[in-house]
């Protein structure tokens, strides 16, 4: 046999393939590497620039409660993150979503495309879900492929504004589930209880009447509620439901946590318990109040410490302020026929009388029209803020031959430590009118003597009354209106109307919410920044609100007997009543009565995790016009409320916008 003998000549050749093998594998290994790491870097990229925008887009609905100002934030957001200098061209463009989800389209000059879908969900809040792609042109790597370019994308998904976080309605105890006895809330009578926004129960829901719930109902051990139905967010219609209206719906197995709120600071040192005076001061109050014998009391604003308790029994008090002689809605020529201050056996509203009178300096000939607002100046953390009421009603006058000064008498209104004096040289209730002079309020207005109330003077009313006669210096030409100038200063309009009464024999609402100088200037509806400026709501202070902090050993008491009208305010969470629960030992476990003559509102939270909440009136409740309650148990019972809660103006702040995907 012959032998084969090895030879480098027949190795020829095989050095170059596995040479270009290696080469190949060098380079796949370069392009997984500078490619790889460039696709990583751009996913990365998308992912952070996407998570701002729909935070960004959450946070500016939150504040500006404009679905397309949120959109523009999120695109704008977004391209700032990415370095994006053209602006994309956006279809089919921003805009409120509807009973479905909007679709925005934002594609810029480089390629990336950024997909909003906008969805308006109504008692859960708002969403935003974001996509960015953007397409990776290749270096390296092309050589392996078939060229083309590979897409990156990424998404995340935001929420706000969900109520479920600050539910109208909740209670904490389990009685009822889990063979616990009991219910943790309770309907007691027949009638309609009528709720706005999310009601939220730890344990079985007890019902005997009706429920109409505007928003989502969490029972967490019943599949359903007998007598309950679902009705429409936000506006409290009945099904079917159109937008922006979402039908609610109900809820099982869910738990709800305590917030946990800390309780309110209180400023102010021990306080007396009070006599005579109608304006008390926030602080500490050592024993139980126990307001009764018809008497009225304003609150300043402040936390107020209750460590004995908060009885009210026969008397009418209340934080708001308001003007004398309040005008009938719609016709400011007319007096209103129910006066707030003269409520149940309080005969406390004040009254004004303008008449032509002789004197030097006159004022020019001719007709003249007069309101009037109360002030005072309300102080938080040192500093003060200015609350002005809604106008008065509309008082004429003629000013000719030897009569012609005005004299201006107020008999006072509990709260207001001035008057603002506005004319309208035109001699019309239609104005306009210009603020011309500021009367004070001199003395300490009592409430021992109020029933020959109002007295324009002498002392036949213990509330007090101020005078003062207008002359040329006040009213001399040119005397004119200033629509220009700011709240305050002379010439400057007054502030907006009351609102219609909510109803026939209820006073007159306070103005609406609306930028300034319009809007309410003096009570809920009022906003101001911490420096004192007016500023649209929602805002950082709401001057005058209280918070009452009752702590363990004391108990709310509103019987039926007397009525109590609070607001609170954003400086406070909107915690109108607090009572500390096992977060903030001693819990408070006390049985909380809460009951009306006529006319009271709580507006704001009631926050009592440990304790319960008894219902017994309609009337405890204004319609539209409470933050809600979260208790231990709550009970209603005898003529049901027909709205409670208005958690989107009234309520704790819900959550902030939150990455939720």
């Amino acid at each position: 046999m012959k032998k084969t003998r090895w030879s480098p000549r027949s190795q020829r050749g095989q050095a170059i393939v596995l040479i270009a093998i290696m080469v190949a594998v060098l380079v796949g290994m370069a392009a997984l590497a500078i490619d790889g790491s460039r696709a990583y870097t751009l996913r990365r990229n998308l992912q952070s620039a996407v998570d701002a925008a729909a935070l960004a887009a959450a946070d500016n609905l939150q504040q500006t409660r404009s679905y397309v100002q949120a959109e523009q934030a999120a695109t704008a957001v977004f391209s700032a993150n990415r370095r994006l200098n053209s602006a994309p061209a956006c279809a089919p463009g921003y805009g409120t979503p509807g009973a479905g989800p909007l679709t925005v389209t934002c594609t810029y000059a480089e390629g990336t495309v950024l997909t909003q879908v906008v969805s308006a969900l109504g008692a859960a809040g708002s969403r935003f879900t974001l996509t960015a792609t953007r397409s990776l042109q290749l270096q390296f790597a092309r050589i392996l492929t078939n060229g083309a370019a590979p897409s990156l994308s990424a998404g995340a998904t935001s929420g706000v504004n969900n109520l479920l976080y600050a539910p109208t309605l909740a209670a904490l105890n389990q009685a009822g589930c889990g063979g616990v006895p009991g219910s943790a809330i309770s309907v007691t009578s027949g009638g309609t209880l009528g709720i706005i926004g999310d009601v939220v129960s730890n344990g079985l829901i007890s019902n005997l009447g009706s429920m109409e719930v505007g928003g989502d109902l969490y029972a967490r051990c019943q599949a359903s509620v007998p007598g309950a139905s679902m009705m429409c967010y936000p506006s409290g219609n009945g099904p079917s439901c159109t937008y922006p209206d979402v039908l609610g719906v109900t809820r099982t197995g869910y738990t709800f946590p305590d917030p946990d709120y800390p309780p309110p600071v209180v400023v102010g040192g021990a306080q007396p318990k009070p006599a005579s005076n109608v304006i008390i001061a926030p602080g500490t109050y050592a024993v139980d109040p126990a307001f009764n014998a018809g008497t009225c009391y304003f609150l300043a604003g402040g936390v107020y410490k209750w460590q004995g308790g908060y009885t009210n029994n026969n008397a009418f008090v209340s934080n708001e302020l308001r003007p004398p002689d309040e005008p009938r809605f719609g016709d400011n020529t007319q007096l209103a026929v129910h006066q707030f201050w003269n409520v149940g056996t309080a005969d406390c509203a004040g009254s004004a009388q303008v008449t032509a009178i002789s004197g030097p300096n006159p004022v020019p000939n001719g007709g003249w029209a007069f309101v009037i607002t109360s002030t005072r100046i309300g102080t938080f953390n040192g500093l003060p803020y200015t609350r002005e009421s809604a106008p008065s009603m509309c008082y004429t006058v003629t000013a000719n031959g030897s009569t012609r000064n005005i004299q201006i008498r107020v008999s006072n209104v509990p709260g207001a430590t001035a008057y603002n004096i506005y004319a309208a040289p035109s001699g019309s209730c239609n104005g306009p009118f210009g603020l011309a002079e500021v009367l004070s309020v001199v003395g300490t207005p009592a409430n021992n003597n109020t029933g020959g109330c109002p007295v324009y003077s002498g002392g036949g009313c213990s509330l007090g009354n101020e005078g003062i006669v207008l002359d040329a210096t006040d009213l001399g030409p040119p005397f004119s209106p200033n629509a220009g100038a700011s709240p305050g200063v002379i010439g400057s309009y007054p502030p907006a109307g009351q609102s219609a009464p909510l109803r026939n024999n209820l006073p007159n609402e306070n103005a609406d919410r609306a930028p300034p100088p319009g809007g309410d200037r003096a009570n809920e509806n009022q906003c101001n920044v911490v420096a004192g400026a007016l500023t649209t709501c929602p805002g950082a202070i709401t001057p005058g609100a209280v918070a009452f902090y009752i702590p363990s050993g004391g108990c709310l008491n509103a019987s039926t007997g007397g009525d109590n009208y609070f607001f609170s305010g954003y400086q406070y969470n909107w915690m109108v009543v607090y009572e500390p629960g096992d977060a903030n030992p001693p819990a408070n476990t006390c049985a909380n009565l809460m009951g009306a003559a006529t006319d009271s509102a709580f507006i704001g939270l009631l926050y009592t995790p440990s304790a319960s909440i008894s219902i017994q009136k309609a009337s405890t409740f204004r319609t539209d016009e409470s933050g809600g309650i979260i208790a231990d148990t709550i009970t209603f019972s005898g003529q049901l409320p027909s709205i409670i809660g208005d958690p989107g103006d009234y309520g704790p702040a819900p959550q902030a916008s939150r990455l939720t995907g």
